[in-house]
């Protein structure tokens, strides 16, 4: 399994729409990607201006095939523009998966 954990800020006005973008895309996600184990967001308690999304793969084409969706390719663009900074991505594998190279980790 491929896992990834991306802690979000956004800003306070945009929280409402982040939140529906997001539901639409986990929705979406669930429905029809067989390939994704498991796919989620939440919201801190302690900053509610900080969310997490959790991303779990069964392999890195389910990754790339994600990544190619009409909601992801429509719904990166909208939601980016509603988050504070750049999203800190983290990537965990199963032992003796390969990680996925992102594209601010390509030399």
């Amino acid at each position: 399994m491929i896992t990834f954990v991306v802690q979000i800020q956004v800003r306070p006005e945009n929280a409402a729409a982040f939140e529906s973008i997001m539901d639409y895309v986990v929705s979406h996600t669930r429905n029809h990607e067989s390939g994704v184990a498991y796919y989620a967001f939440a919201k801190s308690v302690q900053d509610p201006n900080s969310y997490l999304v959790v991303e779990v793969y069964r392999d890195a084409a389910a990754h790339a095939a994600h990544m190619q969706t009409a909601w992801v390719q429509t719904s990166l663009p909208k939601a980016s523009r509603l988050i504070e900074g750049k999203p800190d991505i983290r990537q965990y594998v199963s032992p003796g998966i390969e990680p996925i190279l992102l594209a601010r980790n390509r030399p």
